[in-house]
């Protein structure tokens, strides 16, 4: 198959993929706004309950709770402890921190991951193709080339 061709296809991908996540986070803004106007317009008219189009949609009083940003986690985590709710902490690793490390890692032991990490880690090798905008420097130089 022809390359630029594969090139045109893996773009207009990409660029989907970019259009879908920003009308994804519109569409829950919108979500979010719509759920609040209806749910005041139930209160309103004091209709807690109404059936539409084979749907029941019912107003519900909701409570979430979210752990502030920035506080002490050691502490909020001895907090959970003391009152029982320590099985909810779980010690997680970000994928491409790790890997990032990982490769650091690697690197300073010339090439060949640690004996220590390999019932832990399982490295794969993949090709990936990167995408940049071209400069007018680096179209010039590609015109010229065609040419």
């Amino acid at each position: 198959m022809d390359i630029f061709k594969l090139i045109d296809e893996y773009k207009e991908l990409l660029d989907t993929k970019d259009r879908l996540k920003d009308e994804t986070t519109a569409n829950n803004k919108a979500l979010e706004a719509k759920r609040k106007e209806l749910a005041q317009a139930m209160i309103d008219a004091e209709s807690p309950k109404v059936s539409r189009g084979g749907f029941l949609y019912s107003l519900q009083d909701k409570t979430k709770y979210n752990k502030i940003g920035g506080c002490d986690e050691e502490a909020f985590f001895s907090t959970l402890e003391e009152h029982g709710l320590g099985d909810l902490i779980k010690r997680t690793v970000n994928a491409q921190t790790l890997s990032g490390a990982i490769a650091s890692l690697v690197d300073e032991n010339d090439g060949e991951l640690p004996e220590e990490f390999e019932e832990f880690i399982n490295p794969y090798q993949y090709y990936d193709v990167a995408k940049r905008k071209e400069t007018n420097k680096a179209a010039k130089n590609a015109k010229q080339k065609e040419e």
